[in-house]
């Protein structure tokens, strides 16, 4: 499942691990409550959640790759940029809507989106970047 955490995801640092399993987590139960239409009661809760997430994580993770000297920092801070405006639409978006179903599925394509593009990707590429610096 694509919200599931996996061993190869650990990047070694126990504040981001514990981070990134608690979005998993978070996006879990969205998804599940989106298939039991019962997703109005969750998204309220994830924009919260996410609200503070995207700012002690993406700092505690920019931290971390600086420190590390990570070649793709740059361009990993866009992305992250990139989702703080899209997590601020979509609780604009929520302001206006409610827990109305266009909301719902708005906030799961982003997650889902946000999972797969960047989570599965760029912070593949830094995980191994970090194990690989470890092991020289």
């Amino acid at each position: 499942m694509l919200a599931e955490w996996r061993e190869e995801m650990a990047t070694g640092d126990e504040d981001i691990d514990k981070q990134h399993q608690e979005l998993l987590r978070r996006v879990r139960a969205l998804l599940e409550a989106a298939n039991l239409r019962q997703g109005d009661r969750e998204i309220g809760r994830l924009l919260w959640f996410l609200k503070g997430y995207v700012r002690r994580h993406f700092r505690t993770e920019e931290k971390f790759q600086l420190a590390c000297g990570y070649p793709g920092y740059l361009a990993h801070k866009v992305q992250h940029d990139i989702f703080v405006r899209q997590v601020r639409r979509l609780e604009i978006q929520h302001a206006k809507e409610g827990d109305s179903t266009a909301m719902i599925v708005a906030a799961v394509l982003t997650m889902c989106d946000w999972l797969r593009q960047h989570f599965d990707l760029m912070d593949k590429k830094m995980v191994e970047y970090v194990q690989g610096a470890r092991k020289e």
